[in-house]
């Protein structure tokens, strides 16, 4: 029997997802909610999404698995593909010092892994080192991005330069798979971090921080705060990078707008 989310519990679910997490779930995600969230009531043989919703405010570990469920993480390598022509172009082929970069809403790891690409591209030859921090709210995700394992997919997304130098065809039980290298990870490290909390001081600062595609699930004051949060940890001089959908009109003046979703740290 299936059983439905009413519009009551729908409402304590969208609360409850932005208290924990500050995204703002629209009423047309009520069919989106009840399909992700009946997994777990069969994982507990619950008969209401009421009690799935009272089980949630004592076991904390099952909030980190909702967060994990509802979540949305659609993602693929070098999206938006002038953000990653600007890091190429302008920035890291001007530098002559140790580079960083913080994939901010990161997901799976396929906008981390598209930068380290070009970094190795850049940097390497320069003998120039550089760093990568790929950070997400949902464990599942950052777990997946440091496996460096994908579905065969996403293989057309890469160009095929960047394939024969740094994915491996999976064979046996990785029959479908590919798997990025080790000496392009080695240069990654990956964190689970809630944009709407502070910024930890122990990520140090970057020159470049990608924040894509995930603003638009916030109100304005939210966004605000994401963005003032975010680039506490941007250097100087330092760019930040959104979404094609996004725009800081009204939102900010922390930064300045140099091209369309391109910003600058004065």
């Amino acid at each position: 029997m299936t059983i439905r989310l009413s519009e009551r519990e729908f409402e304590k679910f969208r609360k409850l997802i932005h208290d924990v997490t500050g995204i703002h779930m629209k009423n047309e995600k009520t069919t989106l909610i009840e399909s992700r969230l009946a997994k777990r009531l069969r994982h507990f043989e619950m008969s209401s999404y009421s009690q799935y919703y009272d089980h949630l405010q004592t076991d904390a570990l099952e909030l980190q698995v909702f967060i994990n469920t509802i979540t949305t993480n659609e993602t693929s390598f070098f999206r938006e593909p002038h953000h990653f022509e600007f890091l190429k172009n302008d920035i890291l082929s001007k530098r002559n010092s140790m580079v960083r970069i913080w994939s901010a809403a990161g997901s799976i790891g396929a906008e981390a892994y598209s930068a380290a690409m070009v970094c190795d591209e850049v940097l390497e030859s320069k003998r120039i080192g550089w760093e990568i921090l790929c950070s997400d709210i949902n464990v599942d995700v950052i777990n997946q991005a440091q496996s460096g394992l994908y579905p065969n997919k996403f293989i057309p997304q890469i160009t095929e330069r960047y394939l024969k130098r740094h994915c491996l065809k999976g064979f046996g039980q990785q029959e479908g798979l590919f798997i990025v290298d080790d000496h392009l990870r080695a240069h990654l490290s990956f964190r689970r971090l809630n944009l709407m909390e502070p910024a930890p001081s122990d990520i140090g600062e970057f020159d470049v921080i990608f924040l894509r595609n995930m603003l638009i699930y916030f109100n304005t004051p939210e966004r605000k705060y994401i963005v003032e949060n975010v680039v506490t940890r941007l250097k100087k001089g330092g760019y930040l990078l959104i979404g094609h959908s996004e725009s800081l009109f009204n939102v900010t003046s922390c930064v300045k707008q140099v091209s369309p979703t391109i910003y600058i740290k004065l």
